[in-house]
């Protein structure tokens, strides 16, 4: 009879096997597989960040819908007091020794200055990171519950092991995370293409990059175009997602920071001020300048979780007419008005069918149905969000 394996032994084997298929199943989900998520632990009111601060100028008309929308998913969310800008500030911030050269608009000088504000507002408190949105976003109603997770799920894969309570990894294995945008499509946008007979397979191979599964992504035909081309140019398999280190990152959004980045921003990388020399463009510019060109570690989730919304604009403060809008906008435009749903987002605010105008009542039914069990109660939609012959009432009866 052969002698008996003591149990130590069987049970250091197995422990030692599980380990091997463990780590074997995380690396090869890094570049080029499909990371599959397990169980993930749910978003806290702030997603995973310290705070989440919006950017919301006096009597900004956009602020009620927002707080509507953050109160059905349950956000937490900071309204830094921000001033009414004045003609002097404005021209305090030019290069004022050539302003014959200086080209940034009145309106991009304002929001440049408002996202100041919020940084000097993380600096003082004691947060390590932080969640800057501008507040005409959208989002969809699976963000807390769903998006957020898998997200941080996957860039904590990109990442060095961290303590549990790092939700998006340490905060010294990145400086800034593009959560909310409006592409990052790997080449300059000149309204034409993006992706396909653009980009290729390698070109992605050669980035640091996850791709994981999200059932809460639209179908690819409501895809944004320019999303879209670059998703079928890499081959990405449908309602796939990425988080991938940011190449060619447009609008801010949605972008979290750290304390080092905020400090960057505002001395080095961002400053609010135009320099003799260095004339600005806009303040995601030279954010996507900085994680370009200078270092700055940036992550970017493809498709984006957070969209502005078709309406005013945070520039200016009135709609942009078809020919002003940036490429992405244009080419969007008549998508979302078919959809009746912000760019790239399934079930989001915009169409106004989540709106509770004070109604507790109705609040705390939203809050259960809508924001915790993810159905997407709008009329002639699945709870999925897909699209169906049938109709599901929006309050209780």
């Amino acid at each position: 009879m052969a002698p008996r394996i003591p149990s130590v032994y069987v049970l250091l084997a197995l422990g030692v096997v599980t380990f091997y298929f463990y780590y074997r199943n995380i690396t090869a989900s890094v570049d080029p597989a499909v990371f599959t998520l397990g169980r993930h632990r749910p978003a806290n009111s702030t997603l995973g960040f310290g705070a989440i601060y919006v950017v919301s100028g006096p009597g900004s008309p956009r602020k009620e819908g927002l707080v509507e929308a953050a109160n059905v998913t349950e956000l937490d969310l900071t309204f830094p007091e921000l001033p009414a800008w004045t003609d002097e500030q404005v021209h305090d911030f030019r290069d004022n020794e050539h302003p014959e050269k200086s080209t940034i608009l009145n309106g991009s000088i304002k929001a440049w200055l408002s996202h100041h504000v919020i940084l000097h507002e993380f600096l003082k408190s004691d947060h390590e990171t932080c969640l800057i949105m501008e507040d005409d976003v959208d989002w969809d109603i699976r963000l807390r519950t769903s998006q957020i997770p898998r997200a941080a799920a996957a860039q904590r894969a990109l990442m060095p092991p961290a303590e549990e309570e790092h939700f998006w990894g340490h905060p010294q294995d990145w400086e800034l995370l593009y959560l909310g945008h409006c592409g990052d499509y790997f080449t300059t946008v000149d309204g034409k293409q993006v992706g396909v007979g653009v980009v290729h397979p390698e070109t992605l191979e050669k980035v640091a990059h996850v791709l994981y599964k999200d059932e809460t992504m639209p179908d690819p035909t409501d895809i944004h175009p320019f999303t879209a081309s670059l998703l079928m140019a890499f081959n990405i398999p449908a309602k796939t997602r990425m988080v991938h280190r940011s190449r060619f990152p447009l609008c801010t959004f949605g972008y979290a920071i750290t304390r080092s980045t905020a400090k960057r921003l505002i001395e080095d990388l961002a400053p609010a001020k135009e320099e003799a020399g260095r004339w600005k463009h806009a303040y995601d510019i030279s954010i996507l300048e900085a994680c370009r060109d200078k270092g700055l570690r940036c992550y970017t989730v493809t498709p984006e979780l957070f969209h502005h919304m078709e309406g005013t604009s945070l520039i200016d403060g009135v709609a942009k007419n078809l020919a002003q809008r940036p490429p992405a906008d244009r080419v969007g435009t008549g998508q979302v008005k078919y959809r009746n749903e912000t760019s790239n987002i399934g079930c989001g605010f915009w169409s106004g069918d989540f709106r509770w105008n004070g109604d507790n009542e109705k609040l705390a039914y939203l809050r259960e149905e809508v924001g915790r069990k993810g159905r997407c109660l709008k009329p002639g939609r699945e709870d999925d969000g897909s699209v169906s012959g049938r109709k599901v009432p929006l309050v209780a009866t």
